[in-house]
């Protein structure tokens, strides 16, 4: 369970034309000034705003716009999409697949951000392999026995570092996808040691980490295009963190930076120095940003609705402020299932809080809160908003999905197979291509990212 960052500043959202889901206190800050929310399905003028499951694709009209000046090869730069979230979105395997998709069609840009070394047990994404000596350990935010939190919260554009004091810390990362250019991303610091970079065995560099000031720090590798094994090792007895690197190509295309931690929640980054944050996420540049959180939250016994919506809420304001041109979209959580022992009973407001519920195994109403605030904040805000308990199916779905000869969910009810990510993720990309490629033909969406709400 993580921690609630403090958001008290931060409003509930109220949904255009409805009663207010969770109440707003007089003095408290108004919500941001947006255009009118959009009714679903179709804008003011009688323009369609939702394909599939995706709602709201006016607000992705600069990723659009990019993507149109790669097809029409104008670009010159890659097309940047970053996916913030929690364990489904650090397992890769959903991302992975429909940064294939959108690859195939316009073009490899490169693999994106990724750790070296193992800054937790289990990471593991698409053609990334790491390890690292035991004086190299994982730096990130950490919860004391008092309830506090420990750390600085400077800890890279993931959100959780590797770092070591100790002469001859190795960390290294093998990579099946071919890549030219490879940026080491550290932290300089006073009384920063140096980092040996290597290359395929080969010493490259060597980067030292001392500065005057605290600030994040770049180092750009020029490669042949191909396959590389990248290590870092600590090369002095001074202190060294590392963030992770990401991954280019010479050729401009699309690419996709899977930045999830398991057990995240929508405050995780909340707890992140936000300079910092904004530092990571401005040198990135993106295109899209997507927030991928709701899980964990719908899980926790503790949940308060209107805790969660500012929390998301002051989550896209700090991504507005570090990335104005960037659109965004929030990635609703799949659907879940529970025993049917601990699932609460039935509210009494309508057949929308029954759960659906066989072989023992019950849906979780929670995730329907999770996921109506986060589609209210999107429309508030000006963000695209995918559901993607609708695309499996609607509520009961992973029930199914997990019991069929060919699973799709796993025996938890909360994490997917292989062939289940991968269609969740094929559900994504066409409804996002079919709204691409609308907004081609038509070129009259507006552009309403959420800078300046």
């Amino acid at each position: 369970m993580v921690e609630r960052a403090s958001v008290g500043a931060s409003p509930a959202v109220e949904n255009a034309g409805a009663p207010a889901a969770s109440a707003v206190d007089s003095q408290t800050e108004e919500a941001p000034s947006a255009a009118p929310a959009l009714v679903a399905g179709a804008t003011a003028t009688g323009e369609a705003t939702q394909f599939g499951s995706l709602e709201g694709w006016s607000h992705l009209s600069h990723v659009f716009e990019s993507i149109a000046a790669l097809s029409d090869g104008h670009a010159d730069h890659d097309v940047r999409i970053l996916q913030y979230g929690d364990s489904h979105t650090a397992s890769d395997t959903e991302t992975s697949v429909y940064r294939r998709i959108l690859q195939d069609r316009f073009g490899d840009g490169g693999r994106g951000f990724v750790a070296i070394g193992v800054p937790w047990k289990s990471y593991v994404q698409d053609g990334v392999r790491g390890g690292m000596s035991q004086e190299f350990e994982p730096q990130r935010m950490a919860h004391l026995q008092d309830g506090r939190l420990s750390g600085d919260g400077d800890y890279g554009l993931l959100g959780v570092a590797i770092g070591s004091d100790r002469l001859g810390a190795r960390a290294w990362t093998q990579i099946s996808a071919p890549s030219s250019r490879v940026e080491i991303d550290y932290w300089q610091q006073p009384g920063g040691g140096s980092l040996d970079v290597l290359v395929d065995g080969a010493k490259m560099a060597r980067i030292v980490t001392g500065a005057s000031q605290p600030a994040s720090g770049f180092y750009m590798l020029a490669l042949p295009d191909r396959p590389h094994q990248i290590e870092v090792r600590a090369a002095s007895d001074g202190a060294v963190r590392v963030f992770g690197m990401a991954l280019d190509r010479a050729r401009v295309g699309v690419v996709v930076d899977a930045l999830g931690i398991n057990g995240a929640q929508v405050y995780t980054p909340l707890h992140w120095n936000e300079v910092h944050f904004a530092e990571q996420l401005q040198h990135r540049a993106p295109d899209l940003v997507v927030l991928a959180y709701g899980t964990n939250e719908a899980l926790d016994p503790k949940l308060d609705v209107a805790d969660y919506e500012r929390a998301v809420v002051e989550l896209l304001r700090r991504v507005a402020r570090a990335a104005p041109a960037a659109s965004c979209l929030l990635l609703g959580p799949p659907d879940l299932a529970r025993p049917t022992t601990l699932v609460p009973a039935p509210l009494a407001d309508g057949a929308a809080k029954t759960p659906v519920a066989h072989g023992g195994w019950s849906s979780w109403p929670p995730l329907g809160d999770v996921i109506e605030v986060q589609r209210r904040v999107a429309r508030a805000l000006g963000c695209a908003f995918y559901d993607q308990q609708q695309a499996m199916g609607g509520p009961g779905t992973m029930i199914d999905w997990a019991s069929d000869p060919d699973p799709k969910g796993q025996r938890d009810r909360v994490h997917f197979t292989q062939p289940g990510y991968a269609s969740l993720a094929t559900s994504f990309a066409t409804d996002f291509l079919h709204a691409y490629d609308d907004w081609r033909r038509s070129r009259t969406a507006p552009e309403t990212n959420i800078a300046a709400r």
